[in-house]
């Protein structure tokens, strides 16, 4: 086949392939027209974004600073909030006005003269007429002064705050106090977009009615109550051992007692807390801390607070899980050693309750349960075996044997015990409410202690004359035998006169002898509350030949301070009302140095403590608070 001529092949490709011809230059200008317009939009629309992203930036934070400026208003005292500002502090300010129809000179108003579209507005502004000095009570931000800047993010924001009310009872004249004060908090600011409300208001109502002011107390919106407070105490008390013994690393030592805690407060609400604390032993050596038997308080509580969760009703006792009241024994050391043990076998028990009654037993059995449905507190314990510090020089040459430096036998049958209760209309031995009166609040404790001893002479070692005998407190130097204290307060109003006060405040020491070594050949004795106790004791000093070694036993006490009682009681002349009642009880305390020597060279050199700690019982009344008080 002849071959196309060349000028008509081009042509035949042209008409197979038209839209292969290009752009022209017209319509790439078009074209890059367009792209460039669209690219202006959206460099535009994206600047206008990032624009109000900064200002909702700049509100949240303006927002944070107002609520921190109220939060700060919140925390005053309801007296700042009627005080409000000072008048010499609100002149100039662009947001108040002044001269207003019916006002006095000097009275502004926020915004305008009358109610307008914005809350608190033409609202009367609460200020002072006074000055302000240095350190006043009524100079107190941030309502004083009541403007103020915040830099945030290189920002300056300018907050101000308004105290309104159209009848402040700081200026009021011919109005009655009833509405709620209102705070406006106000944070403006400047920069950034043009033509934009940069402000940010917040506000919030203040009102306080009259009584019942605490919401710890008083949380819910009801009649004001009488407030009423009591708890009975017994804090752990202690034998204390602190010094050194050759051949251990021993530094010191302690035999606690046992102690128990009640207590009922009751306004509004009813809270009822009790606890034991087992008695326990604690050393402490090179290695640490050791330690046996009570070392955490097993504590119940109740309470009619529905924000807690709390029942009606908590009862905890020895057995537990978690208070297992076990004893045991610690000891540093190995020939010549010191070790103390707690006993095991100890019994208590702690209940609250907010309704004494059945199945809610108050106090713990054996004492009469209350049964008036009312709050009630009690807590008990009872010690099983001996708490025992023994000091062994087996390792001395020669060997001394052991002694008891410190010991504290159970009483039998006879627990530490504390109790409070609210009563109402029911006689009890301390208080006789009559009907239609808030009644009382009646607090006991009894403080109980076995024969204490401290100070026993080695085993190895012939005693003096007359040391030993056959009473438990022999062989000793130092014993408090048969103690027990009790005290009692009641606090409360039994109603019209001339129905009985509450019983006075009583604070005893029921029984209680202490003995201490005479310095020759036997004993002295006295009641523990008598003033001669603190000459009771005189030193012993005594020197034995034992193996061809001089050994040498001193033992002294250095103070010993009687039991002491204090009582104290309030009640306002020519009414039938007791606010406020202590009784407390200190039982005798003593030191003790004892100090063995062996050819001249220490063995031990002890200081013994005793403190048994004070036994209170304190109560509260307060009469309910009426709107002006």
């Amino acid at each position: 086949m002849a071959l196309l001529p060349r000028r008509l092949a081009v042509r035949l490709r042209a008409r197979l392939y038209p839209d292969e011809r290009g752009f022209t230059l017209l319509e790439t200008v078009i074209a890059i027209t367009v792209i460039f317009s669209a690219l202006l939009a959206l460099a535009y629309t994206a600047t206008i974004g990032f624009g109000y992203e900064s200002l909702a930036r700049q509100k949240l934070t303006a927002t944070g600073i107002a609520d921190q400026i109220m939060e700060q208003v919140r925390g005053l005292a309801w007296d700042r909030i009627t005080a409000g500002h000072l008048s010499t502090d609100l002149s100039g300010d662009t947001n108040l006005v002044t001269g207003c129809a019916g006002d006095g000179a000097g009275v502004y108003r926020y915004l305008s003269c009358a109610p307008g579209a914005t809350p608190g507005s033409g609202e009367q502004v609460v200020a002072l007429a006074q000055a302000c000095p240095v350190g006043s009570p009524d100079c107190v931000y941030p309502l004083v002064r009541h403007t103020g800047q915040i830099v945030q993010n290189n920002i300056t924001y300018d907050w101000k705050t308004y105290d309104t009310n159209n009848c402040p009872s700081s200026t009021s004249t011919g109005c009655t106090a009833t509405t709620p004060y209102r705070l406006t908090v106000t944070v403006t600011w400047t920069g950034g977009r043009a033509a934009v409300n940069k402000i940010v208001q917040v506000q919030s109502l203040f009102w306080s009615p009259g009584g019942c002011r605490s919401t710890a107390t008083h949380p819910f919106a009801a009649p004001c109550q009488p407030f009423f407070y009591g708890v009975a105490n017994l804090a752990p008390g202690n034998v204390n051992i602190s010094g050194s013994v050759s051949q251990t690393s021993f530094s010191n030592g302690d035999l606690f007692t046992s102690g128990v805690e009640s207590s009922v407060q009751q306004e509004q609400l009813s809270q009822v807390q009790g606890s034991f604390t087992q008695s326990g032993v604690r050393l402490v050596d090179d290695s640490g801390i050791q330690t046996a038997g009570g070392t955490i308080a097993a504590t119940s509580a109740a309470d009619t607070d529905p924000g807690t969760g709390s029942n009606a009703y908590s009862r905890v006792q020895c057995g537990d899980v978690g208070y297992p009241c076990s004893g045991g024994s610690v000891s540093t050391g190995a020939n010549n050693s010191v070790t103390l043990t707690a006993p095991g076998g100890e019994t208590a028990e702690s209940d609250s309750t907010t309704t004494a009654g059945t199945p809610n037993v108050c106090p713990p059995p054996s004492d009469t349960a209350q049964t008036d449905q009312k709050a009630c507190g009690g807590s008990r314990i009872q010690q099983g075996s001996a708490l025992l510090a023994v000091l062994s020089l087996a390792g001395a040459n020669p060997a001394l044997g052991s002694a008891a430096v410190g010991q504290i036998a159970a009483a039998s049958s006879s627990p530490n015990k504390t109790f409070v209760d609210r009563v109402q209309n029911p006689s009890t031995s301390m208080c006789t409410p009559v009907a239609n009166s808030d009644g009382c609040a009646e607090v006991t404790a009894t403080q109980v202690v076995g024969t204490l001893n401290v100070g026993a002479i080695p085993s190895g070692v012939s005693a003096p004359a007359g040391w030993n005998g056959g009473s438990a407190w022999q062989g000793y130097y130092f014993s408090i035998v048969g103690y027990q204290g009790s005290v009692s307060a009641a606090v409360g109003t039994n109603g019209p006169s001339p129905a009985p006060l509450p019983a006075v405040p009583g604070a005893t020491v029921n029984s209680g002898t202490v003995y201490c070594w005479n310095g020759t050949n036997g004993y002295r004795s006295a009641s523990a509350t008598s003033s001669s106790v603190s000459s009771l004791c005189s030193p012993l000093t005594f020197v034995q030949v034992i193996g061809g070694h001089t050994v040498s036993v001193s033992i002294s006490a250095s103070t010993t301070n009687p039991a002491s009682v204090t009582t104290t009681s309030t009640a306002p002349s020519g009414t039938t009302t007791r606010t406020d009642a202590t009784a407390q009880v200190v039982p005798p305390k003593a030191t003790i140095l004892y100090a063995i020597t062996v050819d001249g060279l220490s063995v031990a050199n002890l200081t013994i403590t005793v403190n048994l700690n004070t036994l209170e019982a304190r109560g509260v009344y307060a009469v309910a608070p009426t709107k002006n008080s």
